[in-house]
């Protein structure tokens, strides 16, 4: 049977179908016609401290002293040039944010940033972070750009803040 499940706060409806039922205990299994997170529960993995590696980045300053990266590859030969820019599809990336919340725990949520502006991106996330606080964005296990959170949205979107992060560097959006 096909159903309509619609939520009242904030009011929105999906269209899905009955998979399954048990009529003695009154309970249905329904399933959406998108798959989404509609109801905007997120519940972290158990393992979610454990998820990925511990990043260490190096300052241009620290890796111009050494002369090596950490990974064991050369700086580039150009140390004066501009950083080429982060790369975020115009759709947005899944990427882990990684910092300290407004009450001071440490906390780490994957979810899709997209790009806003040059230097900025936008992502929901659970806690409340303060503005200015430092952040880290890891988009792959080779990837981490430090942010700082530029702005938070005073109304909570599905459960989550709204939340704008301001890159050091360029951020360039690109078709998928």
């Amino acid at each position: 049977m096909e159903v309509r499940v619609a939520m009242l706060a904030p009011y929105k409806w999906r269209v899905g179908q009955v998979v399954w039922a048990d009529n003695s205990e009154k309970e249905y299994g329904i399933e959406l016609s998108r798959p989404e997170n509609f109801w905007g529960i997120y519940f972290p993995p158990e393992d979610w401290e454990l998820g990925l590696p511990t990043v260490t980045t190096l300052s241009p300053q620290d890796q111009s002293e050494t002369g090596v990266l950490r990974s064991g590859r050369k700086p580039d030969p150009a140390p004066h040039s501009e950083p080429p820019p982060i790369r975020i599809p115009e759709g947005g990336t899944i990427a882990v944010l990684r910092g300290l919340a407004a009450n001071g725990v440490p906390f780490q949520e994957r979810d899709l940033i997209l790009p806003v502006g040059e230097y900025h991106g936008s992502m929901l996330i659970g806690p409340m972070v303060q503005v200015g606080a430092p952040m880290s964005v890891i988009f792959s296990k080779d990837s981490v750009e430090p942010a700082v959170v530029s702005a938070v949205a005073h109304n909570r979107e599905y459960g989550r803040w709204r939340t704008w992060l301001q890159f050091a560097r360029a951020a360039a959006a690109h078709a998928n």
